[in-house]
């Protein structure tokens, strides 16, 4: 029976051994190219006590950065959108609004009662009853704005900031000048949204869980094929490849090639990033390793089919993960997806999804949405507040929510739409494939690293990590029906 040693991690205490495992959990040591090439695990001339003090001196130097960043960013200034919101409404029915405001101290006490008011009112447009809802909402939050809100005061809770992102959300809905005196903000740079990411990386098990249970059903599909080769629609940064690469590398070294895919909205300097430290670490391994790009049009993928079944590479395997797309670019990559699944005929499909966005489900009207989109973001943030507060890691909280957590409310609340065509129309063709009961122990495993509110429901096809038993993140495994 074989078994393995885990690579250190400076910030979770993975087990040492594991008995029945193949599979590599990571660390940023190990998944971040270092400049002399060697990885956490081959540090082997390190002493203990140096080990530790580098750790500590590690996450001092992040901490400091989050404080940092947090200060760099003027929370305190006024709000362009909101400013053009009133500017809209300060001409219309001031006794109505007033009347209307009342009736809503007596009647709405909560929160979330009060944004599913306040999506009603805006999927009714109704400004006059929208403007009173959202008015409620802010005094609700104890008269503190959350760009003034900080994270050490008590007056201002978890639920508080939630409410501001949504009533942004709100207000841009229902505001027509919202491009004019709002416009959209650039995503932030590398540099501002790499501490975030690797915080969720290594103290909540989000990442972990949909990478490790993917990567996983790819190793299982592909265990007799002579190579791996993987179309991913979405690379970003490549980050969920390192721990696939290693794999193969301890297992006779299979060749990997990756093909990243992309359209016109594609960042090209972040493909040609991955591309490099991808090459570097596989090198670092000693992995045979190719890297290709894809133009998502119909010409090049029935070019790309043609050319993988003349070279006899072995099956592809699609990948698409759609955990940090907004919600507009979501619905393109889901369209996307469907019609690069019906021209390249892949041998597996993995989704890794946000449960609330998941391509088969038959989403709601937008106010019966709005409810499930606070209870989703709410059972994130209280799971975050878990993980980061009780390991001593609170300072991050604020950056990790005003990242991750703020922008994908406000995109979600501000751009939403019901699908079109009925809730499997993107899956049609595609049938679910069973999870391997090695791979749910597994994501069960890593569950129980962390906070034990974390759990893992299985399904036809599907794998979930769980909150206080609600479903947060999904990944599902698909094959074309024909296959």
């Amino acid at each position: 029976m074989e078994t393995m040693s885990y690579p250190c991690s400076p910030l979770i205490p993975f087990p040492t051994q594991h008995e029945e495992s193949s599979y590599l959990l990571w660390s940023p040591q190990l998944v971040i190219p270092l400049e002399n090439g060697n990885m956490c695990d081959a540090d082997a001339g390190t002493s203990p006590n140096q080990q530790q003090q580098e750790d500590h001196e590690f996450m001092d130097m992040m901490i400091q950065e989050a404080n940092g960043l947090l200060l760099q960013d003027d929370l305190s200034s006024g709000d362009p959108l909101l400013a053009c919101f009133d500017q809209r409404l300060a001409g219309q029915e001031n006794a109505r609004l007033l009347t209307i405001q009342e009736e809503f101290m007596e009647e709405k006490s909560s929160l979330s009662d009060l944004i599913v008011a306040g999506a009603r009112a805006v999927e009714a447009r109704d400004s006059i009853s929208a403007s009173a809802i959202l008015s409620r909402l802010d005094g609700l939050i104890h008269g503190v704005p959350y760009r003034s809100c900080n994270h050490a005061a008590v007056s201002c809770s978890s639920s508080d900031h939630l409410a501001c992102y949504f009533a942004r959300g709100l207000r841009s809905r229902i505001s027509g000048e919202v491009t004019e005196c709002h416009p959209s903000a650039a995503p932030p740079a590398p540099a501002s949204r790499t501490p975030a990411y690797r915080m969720l990386q290594e103290l909540s098990p989000f990442i972990k869980f949909a990478h490790f249970t993917a990567n996983q059903a790819i190793l299982e599909a592909t265990s007799d094929d002579p190579c791996v080769h993987v179309v991913d629609l979405n690379v970003g940064e490549g980050v969920q490849w390192a721990p696939l690469m290693s794999d193969l590398a301890r297992h006779g070294g299979k060749t990997f090639h990756l093909t990243a895919a992309d359209d016109a909205d594609s960042d090209a300097s972040a493909a040609a990033a991955a591309e490099r430290w991808l090459s570097e670490f596989a090198e670092s391994l000693g992995l045979p390793f190719q890297y290709s790009s894809l133009r998502l049009s119909s010409e090049d993928l029935h070019g790309f089919t043609a050319s993988c079944n003349a070279g006899g590479g072995g099956s592809v395997i699609v990948s698409c993960d759609t955990t940090e797309k907004s919600y507009s670019s979501l619905i393109r990559l889901q369209k996307q997806l469907l019609g690069t699944v019906k021209i390249l005929q892949p041998k597996l499909v993995i989704l890794i999804e946000d449960e609330l966005f998941r391509i088969d489900r038959n989403l709601a009207p937008f106010a019966e949405f709005c409810g499930e989109l606070w209870q989703h973001f709410a059972a994130m943030l209280e799971s975050l507040e878990r993980c980061l507060c009780d390991g001593g890691y609170g300072a991050w909280l604020g950056l990790v929510e005003k990242e991750t957590l703020g922008p994908s409310i406000e995109d979600a609340v501000g751009q939403y739409e019901p699908l079109t065509g009925g809730p499997c129309a993107e899956l049609e063709g595609l049938r679910a494939c069973e999870i391997s009961c090695f791979n749910v122990a597994q994501g069960k495993m890593l569950a129980g690293l962390f906070s034990r509110g974390f759990g893992v429901v299985h399904e036809e096809g599907r794998l979930a990590l769980c909150w206080n038993s609600r479903p947060l993140t999904s990944v599902s495994v698909w094959s074309p029906v024909s296959v």
